[in-house]
């Protein structure tokens, strides 16, 4: 992999497309679960699953749980896209599959987009490289076997098309390809997969 520095910490269009855009602040990997079982995946298309967002009972085994985790993470990144597409309106679209620093990240983004006009149109690809699930205990409940699965993802943002407020094309940057980082977690409360942490970049994009 190569490694292209980002000119600046500013919210272009191109940023916000292949999801580096640097808000107030970067949210950190959380702390590696234990007992953690590792996979690696073929990468897969970007068409989102209808399912993702419904109640699932808790995994039976870490692929079952890294299968579902993708499936939320595509549901996740289409309805971004949508979000980003409608210029930043009804942000609250993605509180169905996110939560946490995840959610707070299409709504701040959202916000930014609205109030700058701008719309990112076309459409993204989406495929996992490497996966790992583990045992997540939230508070106050019980452990959860293989209810935490970290993902790292290839972002294509070949087939985006990023407008700016006169209608001009936006600069879409020069990594149409970056590898990023997803955390998603069941939440037993409500026997749902959802992508809990979607960890920014400090400084650099990392092509994929």
């Amino acid at each position: 992999m190569q490694t292209k520095s980002l000119s600046a910490p500013s919210i272009g269009l191109a940023a916000l497309t292949v999801g580096v855009l640097l808000l107030t602040g970067c949210t950190q990997p959380s702390p590696t679960p234990s007992a953690t079982v590792t996979s690696s995946e073929t990468p897969t298309s970007t068409s989102p699953t209808a399912s993702a967002a419904a109640t699932a009972a808790a995994p039976k085994d870490s692929a079952e749980a890294i299968a579902a985790a993708t499936a939320v993470t595509k549901e996740y990144w289409a309805v971004t896209d949508q979000i980003l597409n409608d210029g930043g309106k009804n942000p609250e679209r993605v509180d169905a599959v996110s939560t946490g620093a995840a959610r707070t990240y299409v709504h701040d983004a959202a916000a930014q987009v609205l109030a700058k006009g701008v719309s990112v149109g076309g459409s993204r690809a989406v495929s996992v490289t490497q996966s790992y699930a583990s045992d997540a205990t939230p508070p106050g409940g019980a452990t959860i076997k293989n209810g935490f699965v970290g993902l790292t993802v290839c972002n294509d943002i070949s087939g985006s098309k990023p407008l700016n407020a006169d209608g001009t094309p936006g600069n879409k940057g020069d990594v149409m390809r970056a590898a990023e980082n997803i955390e998603v977690t069941y939440d037993p409360a409500v026997s749902k997969w959802t992508v809990s942490n979607y960890i920014l970049p400090t400084g650099a994009v990392i092509s994929c």
